[in-house]
């Protein structure tokens, strides 16, 4: 009998050694930077580790490269998870850390002559395929940025040569590629909805219009990994966006939104709303290309109707004063512009639990919302039938996730 309870409690601790050994597990990420920004640049912006790759994610460690330009850092691994790596401010990137080692190598700053916001694909090594889901979606990220670039580009001539019919189809090509953009993400979560790693495709599908998909195949996976924090996030963040759609219907009042301009200034929404008919609030940022693209069209309804009672107030989710600035300064914004540089925190966007940029709402003399989500001649359509008189129905036009 002694020696079975011998042997037990051998077996046990040794169970016990395991568990620990698992818990306390370090994976080595290394890799080059093969352009690394200038030393004051680095300081301003440094090489960090992140614990997530969400918009509240916190630092973890402080990266520093050696003199040829290569990393290594250890990273304990408790429980598996997703991590990100934010390369001065160039380059970033989500990663599963588990039980690979990986390496990982960035481009660093654009040396191109003219820069644009285009950040190149970047592929996560390992023996292993702990990460292989996320280099497939970010992939798939990748070429469909560059299609929607390529159409930025086209609209932009449409709009030079006032060419509305050459501009609509645009825009409907932009749609769909936002919504076949979509459809592919959700194959990959239903191949993958057995692995923990989905996490990360489940967060790009959109809690507006896939909350019953969302729920579908989040509820198994905290079943099954209950130790999952993505996964319950991404549950939370879907009852968030319920509680937000009852404070934007059509017809809701806005809030009031009040954050500092370039200046430094506090403006207040509702004081831009004095004396206006209507003011279209508009979520952006400069690091967004889809934002940036829609510039040109919002500048060009702007001059068309600014002597009737339109502007627009301007909420930046950046965390980054000089972009801001200089985003403001390249695509020529001549309207209010506010911001608390607190990125995806902003408390302004975080009360409509906006998670995805280009968003905007059009709200009137009194501040309820008429319409939401205007993209491209959609804004300049609506704003036709509010001054002409014509009823209105809210078009709502689908944002990119």
């Amino acid at each position: 009998m002694r020696k079975i309870v011998y042997y037990l409690t051998f077996a046990a601790l040794i169970v016990a050694q395991g568990v620990n050994a698992q818990q306390s597990k370090t994976i080595t990420v290394k890799g080059k930077v093969k352009f690394p920004p200038n030393q004051e640049h680095q300081e301003k912006f440094p090489f960090v580790l992140k614990d997530k790759g969400g918009a509240d994610a916190e630092v973890l460690q402080k990266i520093n490269l050696k003199e040829d330009g290569t990393y290594e850092i250890k990273i304990p691994i408790e429980k598996p998870r997703l991590y990100s790596l934010d390369v001065f401010g160039w380059d970033r990137i989500t990663f599963w850390g588990g039980s690979d080692d990986l390496k990982i190598n960035f481009r660093g700053e654009d040396t191109a002559k003219i820069k644009i916001k285009n950040p190149p694909y970047v592929f996560i090594e390992s023996e292993g395929k702990e990460n292989q889901l996320i280099n497939m979606l970010n992939w798939e990220n990748y070429q469909n940025y560059q299609n929607v670039i390529a159409i930025g580009k086209l609209q932009y001539q449409a709009m030079q040569n006032k060419d509305s019919v050459m501009n609509a189809k645009l825009m409907e090509m932009m749609n769909e590629q936002y919504a076949n953009m979509s459809v592919r993400i959700k194959r990959y979560v239903e191949t993958f909805k057995n692995d923990p790693q989905v996490v990360y495709a489940l967060r790009m599908v959109s809690p507006k219009r896939d909350q019953d998909f969302i729920m579908e195949h989040v509820d198994p996976l905290i079943e099954k990994y209950p130790w999952l924090a993505e996964a319950k996030e991404i549950k939370e963040n879907v009852n968030k966006e319920l509680a937000a759609a009852k404070k934007s219907d059509i017809g809701s009042k806005f809030i009031d939104i009040k954050q500092e301009t370039p200046e430094g200034e506090e403006l207040s929404l509702y004081d831009v709303l004095k004396g206006k008919k209507y003011v279209l609030v508009d979520y952006w940022a400069s690091w967004c290309g889809p934002c940036r693209s829609e510039n040109p069209k919002i500048v060009e309804v702007y001059n068309k109707y600014k002597d009737q009672g339109f502007d627009v107030y301007a909420v930046s989710l950046d965390d980054k004063k000089e972009r801001w600035l200089q985003a403001i300064e390249a695509d020529k914004l001549p309207w209010h512009q506010v911001s608390d540089l607190k990125g995806w925190k902003n408390e302004a966007s975080q009360y409509y639990n906006i998670t995805a940029i280009p968003s905007n709402f059009l709200i009137d003399e009194e501040g309820k919302i008429v319409a939401k989500n205007l993209r491209g001649d959609a804004l300049e359509k609506e704003l036709d039938k509010l001054y002409s008189g014509k009823k209105t129905g809210g078009m709502m036009m689908m944002s990119p996730m």
